[in-house]
């Protein structure tokens, strides 16, 4: 069963931006994407960055000061969680991440970017 995707959205790190949240690392998150509904799956394209795990942090609603949460996910065994991201990228990728029905969330990834750097998503 096909479902429909929803269209690409930009998630800009910009590291001039200007702080939107409690424990905002302007160097690190992306803007607040709004996919426009909820999705199971959302689709990345990741450009080249500065070597970092990239992962989703997700918000409840579309709030500029609501504090995005980051995506965890529990093990095979259900003894514990870990969080959902990418090993350490620097070159550009796709890469999918189950979300669980997720309309609003930022691109974070786990170091500083030296630079500006453009994302993509996509609810899938």
């Amino acid at each position: 069963m096909f479902i429909t995707a929803g269209g690409w959205k930009s998630a800009l790190i910009d590291i001039d931006r200007a702080t939107e949240f409690v424990g905002d690392d302007v160097d690190q998150y992306s803007e607040l994407v709004d996919l426009g509904a909820e999705y199971e799956n959302v689709m990345v394209l990741v450009p080249t960055i500065t070597s970092a795990t990239v992962g989703l942090c997700l918000q409840r609603d579309a709030a500029i000061a609501t504090i995005p949460l980051p995506l965890h996910r529990l093990d095979d065994d259900a003894t514990g969680s870990f969080l959902d991201a990418t090993t350490a990228a620097v070159t550009s990728l796709f890469t999918i991440f189950k979300v669980g029905a997720a309309q609003y969330l930022r691109v974070k990834c786990g170091a500083n970017q030296a630079a500006d750097r453009q994302f993509y998503v996509r609810g899938c």
